[in-house]
């Protein structure tokens, strides 16, 4: 016996339903004649008695998926069925080409289209929303000259009372065997589905590997009991919740690539409860469409050696790395994409380059990479090589072999060492980390000995290191040692999607710090967007704190910026072999000055020397940022 409950309007519809059921030798649950007034309570009552699919039709079927959960299969009458009742119609009014007006829900007909090319008559829909509605729509077709409605039993009821011809839509042997095909379809699939879901526990659970399935919307589906020890929450706390506010600073954006289908594979690294975590991602796809994902933790195998004594040596000296990924302030496509690569990168134990110009989070960078990977628990010890001479390069980097003092490259044993501004080492230290990284050679004693020290390389970089390497200043081996995972950080000019976010945050911090109440307008956010900051988001913090602390109005006009732009960061230009300061690169603000100087800054004198009115020279000068020294 199938698990179906078959509830129908008529009796005529139940003895069709009777006699295909016979021919095709199917038993369901439950057959019956409901009113509409019942369909709801009617299908309840079958869920309770066991049955899994309904088919109904027109309104019975629309309230009962309006009012439960249960699955409806409608029967929605066939354009075979709807020209027999033309046919019908045709006869009972004795006309070749009648006018007939079908007065019913939509749903309950599978298509209208070409039907009156198809059986030779003229049609007119009026779509029901609401049985209420029955009345005023055979109305309605009356009152368009329609010459017999075709609808269900409200409208046959209504067109009796008025003595209207109308004709009951059948549903026929033809609807019923399609949507008892269907039915039966879905119960099939629903006992495969409940048979995969079995397997997929079963492998939940015997996998040694974390495993997470995720729906469309990156909601938790299921977890496997590895993944609720590392949690250390069970799966009834998880499953439901959007991924990202479950395990904090899980990349999204990799995911979604993968549930739109633009990825067909997604590895990344997080951690959860300070355990690194190297992730893969695959999508789970059906019919053409991605339905979700199965995300596969595994741990990150601390690097071979590292114990207890190492961490303890970490914490004593302070060489911990602090921040994260969520500790980038940019997040721009393109950020976003340098922290994609990163967190791939991380998986790695290979040297990582990171480019990119002053004040552009490249420590940031580095340090979330090495949070992120097997070092995570030993030392992350940062080095700006920039301020050091060769010498002390040497020593600083790999020790003092006379006093036998130990460099950094033996202190971050099984954790990670930060080299800022590579391209200022000397030849000399680069081929001695060129042998350190690649050949696990070290200079111990005026001489190179075998040490493998378990050690990660990271390196930032502001200049081309290619461009070094044709000129003779960098080492090529090591060029290309380092480059092979390279990250390109872009400039904040780059990514002007990023700076107004960053003044906002920038501004909230030091009107809150200073007890000020200095908001910024639109045309001075505008000339912040469109300057250059060579200094990224180093000199657009400084530069927000200094108009904060000089703001002489609670909001900051275009003018007050572009002032102390020119003020702060002047352009240089080399004149007569001197350097001179250009504070106005704008001739027409060149202009403004020179006269306001020549008439000790009357801007009448100066308005009809340029023949405007005062109002328009305010805004210029207001504009080109030149009016504090006239009382702007």
């Amino acid at each position: 016996m199938e698990r179906i409950g078959i509830l129908l309007p008529r009796q005529t519809i139940l003895e069709f339903a009777e006699n295909v059921l016979k021919q095709e030798g199917i038993e369901v649950q439950i057959l019956k004649v409901v009113e509409n007034a019942n369909a709801v309570v009617e299908a309840q009552e079958a869920l309770a008695a066991g049955v899994r699919i309904i088919i109904a039709r027109g309104l019975q079927a629309t309230l009962i998926k309006e009012n439960t959960n249960i699955p409806v299969v409608e029967m929605p009458v066939t354009i075979r069925e709807i020209g027999m009742m033309v046919l019908k119609a045709k006869r009972m009014l004795k006309k070749e080409r009648p006018m007939i007006g079908i007065v019913a829900f939509k749903n309950m007909f599978d298509n209208l289209d070409h039907l009156e090319e198809l059986f030779d008559f003229d049609l007119r829909f009026y779509e029901l929303s609401a049985l209420e509605e029955t009345r005023l729509k055979v109305s309605q077709a009356i009152t368009d000259g329609v010459d017999l409605i075709i609808g269900g039993v409200k409208a046959n009821q209504t067109a009796f009372e008025i003595g209207f011809p109308s004709l009951f839509v059948e549903t026929g042997e033809e609807s019923i065997r399609h949507a008892l095909g269907m039915a039966i379809h879905m119960i099939d699939l629903a006992r495969m589905e409940k048979q995969s879901e079995a397997q997929i526990e079963t492998l939940l659970d015997t996998s040694f590997s974390g495993i997470i399935k995720i729906n469309a919307y990156k909601e938790i589906v299921a977890v496997n009991r590895v993944i609720e020890q590392m949690m250390g929450k069970p799966a009834d706390q998880v499953v439901g919740f959007p991924i990202d506010k479950v395990i904090k600073g899980i990349d999204t954006e990799g995911i979604e690539g993968i549930l739109r289908g633009t990825d067909e594979l997604y590895s990344t690294s997080f951690s959860i409860r300070d355990q690194p975590l190297m992730v893969v991602g695959a999508p789970i796809q059906y019919d053409g469409h991605f339905s979700g994902a199965i995300l596969t933790c595994h741990k990150m195998k601390a690097a071979e050696g590292r114990n207890s004594e190492v961490s303890g040596t970490k914490l004593a000296t302070g060489y911990i790395a602090s921040r994260n990924f969520t500790h980038i302030l940019r997040q721009s496509q393109e950020m976003k994409r340098c922290i994609k690569l990163a967190r791939s990168y991380a998986i790695s134990k290979s040297p990582v380059m990171i480019w990119g110009e002053t004040g552009t989070e490249k420590e940031v960078l580095a340090e979330a990479i090495h949070n992120n990977s097997p070092q995570k628990g030993g030392p992350f010890l940062n080095i700006n090589c920039g301020s050091l001479s060769p010498q002390e390069q040497r020593e600083v980097i790999f020790g003092f072999s006379e006093e036998s003092r130990k460099g950094a490259w033996e202190k971050a044993a099984y954790g990670t060492v930060l080299l800022q501004e590579v391209d200022r080492l000397s030849m000399e230290t680069q081929y001695l980390l060129y042998k350190a990284v690649h050949d696990r050679l070290f200079w111990c004693n005026d001489s190179m000995v075998k040490r493998p020290l378990p050690v990660r390389l990271i390196v930032t970089t502001s200049k081309e290191l290619t461009v070094l390497v044709k000129e003779g200043l960098f080492r090529e081996d090591l060029y290309f040692l380092l480059s092979s995972l390279k990250i390109e950080i872009p400039p904040l000019r780059k990514t002007t999607e990023d700076i107004a976010r960053l003044v906002k945050l920038h501004l909230e911090r030091f009107n809150g710090a200073y007890s000020r109440y200095v908001e910024i307008s639109r045309e001075a956010l505008k000339a912040m967007e469109e300057y250059f900051w060579e200094g990224n988001l180093l000199q657009l913090e400084v530069f927000c704190e200094r108009l904060i602390l000089t703001a002489h109005r609670r909001k900051v006009e275009e003018g007050m910026v572009r002032n102390l732009l020119q003020e702060l960061y002047p352009l240089i230009r080399e004149q007569d072999g001197r350097a001179q300061t250009v504070l106005l690169k704008n001739p027409e603000a060149v202009r403004i000055a020179g006269l306001l100087d020549q008439y000790q800054g009357n801007r009448t004198m100066v308005a009809e020397e340029l023949k405007i009115s005062t109002t328009t020279l305010w805004r210029k000068m207001k504009r080109y940022g030149i009016g504090s020294k006239y009382e702007l």
